[in-house]
């Protein structure tokens, strides 16, 4: 009677260890379901995150380089407008100066020459505007292009300024303000001499000059406008990329946590096959 009691004892001890393992097993299964959900979470997170920085760090290369292009190509026509208003008036003093005005280099020079010089500087002054023109057209496309980017936006919406990067680029072309240009317009040496400040920004041709030269002068200034985009990209992008590291680092420790849940699941569905089968052999033995 009490073999019989210490069997059924034995069994029921079995059993209970086999529930207890099947639950355990079963738990640590809804816990990888669980850690796998968020798993997946930080996964969408994580992509978001790594391509608002590529998106941040495309935008930051396009304006550095947006910056670049324009400081670069204005100085060029800036110093080509001002080398042909310089030069255009030196011509016209060797073309219509008096004898001593003239330099002794242009004297050696056919007059009809000199005048054929000087239409083709002429010709040459209105295709340098042109060609102005047309790269004010491609700094305004790429320009707009990055004013739609919406970290740009969010920037540009948030803080006051930016001015010149929201304004109309036709303002500042060349068009055709040169046409009416006074290019054969001659002033003497006495002339000058007795002409004040004032009355010198008051001719013609300087007034036209300056029409071109001053919006050549306003876009370059939008340098500064750039070096601050770019500094409060430059701190989103750190700020993503910290933020990334630090979503990056508890993937990881997710990830091994769900390995580790796994383990424990797989384990204990091993124990719980292994206790069955003692379960079975002892029910085996019981019998004989």
């Amino acid at each position: 009677m009490r073999r019989e009691q210490k069997k059924s004892n034995k069994l029921i001890i079995i059993v209970v260890l086999a529930g207890f393992s099947t639950l355990l097993s079963f738990f640590f299964d809804q816990r990888v379901i669980q850690t796998e959900d968020k798993i997946r979470e930080l996964e969408v997170q994580l992509n978001n995150q790594r391509v608002n920085i590529s998106n941040l760090k495309a935008t930051i290369n396009s304006t550095t380089e947006l910056s670049y292009n324009i400081i670069k190509s204005i100085k060029y026509y800036k110093d080509r407008i001002d080398l042909f208003y310089q030069y255009n008036q030196i011509l016209n003093v060797q073309v219509y100066g008096l004898e001593e005005e003239r330099s002794e280099f242009f004297k050696k020079i056919d007059r009809n020459k000199l005048l054929e010089l000087k239409s083709d500087y002429k010709k040459n002054a209105q295709n340098i505007l042109k060609s102005y023109d047309y790269k004010i057209d491609e700094i305004d496309i790429l320009n707009q292009q990055i004013l739609i980017n919406k970290f740009v936006k969010e920037i540009l919406n948030n803080n006051e300024g930016f001015d010149i990067m929201k304004s109309d680029f036709d303002n500042f072309k060349a068009k055709d303000k040169l046409k009416n240009f006074p290019f054969n317009k001659y002033l003497s040496d006495k002339e000058l001499f007795e002409m004040s400040e004032e009355e010198f920004q008051n001719q013609d041709d300087y007034i036209i000059y300056s029409k071109i030269r001053d919006p050549m002068n306003e876009i370059d200034d939008i340098e500064g406008e750039y070096w601050d985009l770019l500094q409060r990209l430059k701190v989103k992008y750190n700020n993503y990329y910290s933020f990334f590291g630090e979503e990056l680092e508890h993937y990881g420790s997710q990830k091994n946590k769900n390995n580790l849940f796994i383990l424990f699941s797989i384990f204990f569905q091993i124990l719980s096959l292994t206790i069955l089968l003692f379960l079975f052999k002892e029910m085996v033995n019981q019998k004989k």
